[in-house]
């Protein structure tokens, strides 16, 4: 593996952490991502914990994961969601745009989950299978209770 000093401007970015979480958004495993570059997995293992990249090696792994150099080079850690179309990769935190090779579209008509949305569907789920359980037991209580009366 290379060993360039390269300059990261931002101290919050980290080339290693970019190109496995896109590697990983893309459900990509490292011995695949390996093949892509032309390396070994443990080297792209190495690469993923380097903070700085030189920008050949970045542009490798960027054609590899079909996304712009510029991406993996400039993505922060603490960005939240980014959403990739048509190219164009869109930090939704803040807007911000690391090509412009295509056109966003309008993010708000993107589906958005709401958590605590979420966590109602999950106990109401919930709800339903307990009283499911209690009305099977009850049932199966009733059930008993004729079949001994008899005796």
């Amino acid at each position: 593996m290379e060993e360039k000093e390269v300059v990261i401007k931002n101290n919050r970015v980290n080339h290693g952490r970019n190109i496995r979480r896109t590697r990983e958004n893309k459900g990509i495993g490292q011995t695949e991502l390996a093949e892509l570059v032309h390396l070994s997995q443990p080297t792209v293992s190495r690469y993923e914990m380097t903070r700085s990249i030189d920008k050949d090696m970045l542009l490798r792994f960027a054609q590899a994961l079909k996304v712009p150099v510029e991406y993996l080079e400039t993505l922060e850690e603490d960005a939240q969601t980014i959403v990739f179309q048509n190219n164009t990769i869109t930090n939704t935190d803040n807007g911000t745009v690391a090509s412009g090779a295509a056109v966003i579209e309008d993010l708000t008509q993107s589906p958005v989950i709401n958590p605590i949305d979420k966590m109602v569907e999950l106990y109401e789920r919930l709800l339903k299978e307990e009283k499911d359980k209690v009305a099977a037991l009850e049932k199966r209580v009733s059930e008993l209770e004729k079949k001994y009366e008899g005796k």
